[in-house]
């Protein structure tokens, strides 16, 4: 498949003031990259960097990197420094055997609820953060952020 045409299933460039890209410094510095790979619940067969269509966290970084070498805003101008922007990315997918497996390789840590991982890749390609993400680690999040909303409104949260 021509790598051109790969895309994530979300990216966004987050830049919290348009003058700062023109700024005399010549870098966006309030900006970050995000992408977003979101899989098939219960997908198995992940190999850890075997390929893109194997490991999901190789996916996402790659889709990163590429962000970086073409990066711009939606009126297609580009940024300056965009390998120096911090890339977050996302991998929301069950936690199956063979995902752990990626995790482990890419020496990220298990979150504390043991509903994640997440990591840092320093290299200058990626210099980003990563987060993989179970779909019951989501929900359990969302239940716990909009809890107080629930009981406000005494309405059941279950």
């Amino acid at each position: 498949s021509n790598s051109t045409t790969k895309k994530p299933d979300v990216s966004c460039l987050r830049v919290y003031d348009n003058p700062l890209l023109v700024a005399d410094t010549g870098h966006a510095q309030q900006a970050s990259l995000t992408v977003v790979e979101i899989k098939k619940p219960m997908r198995t067969g992940y190999k850890p960097l075997e390929s893109e269509e194997k490991d999901p966290i190789l996916q996402a970084l790659n889709y990163l990197k590429r962000l970086r070498e073409g990066a711009q805003t939606k009126n297609g101008r580009s940024i300056p420094n965009a390998d120096q922007i911090p890339g977050f990315v996302y991998v929301l997918a069950d936690l199956t055997n063979h995902l752990i497996e990626c995790c482990d390789l890419w020496q990220l840590q298990k979150t504390a609820d043991g509903m994640g991982y997440f990591g840092y890749h320093p290299n200058t390609k990626y210099n980003a953060y990563i987060q993989v993400i179970s779909f019951d680690g989501l929900l359990a999040s969302a239940k716990e952020r909009n809890r107080a909303f629930f009981d406000t409104l005494s309405l059941p949260s279950k």
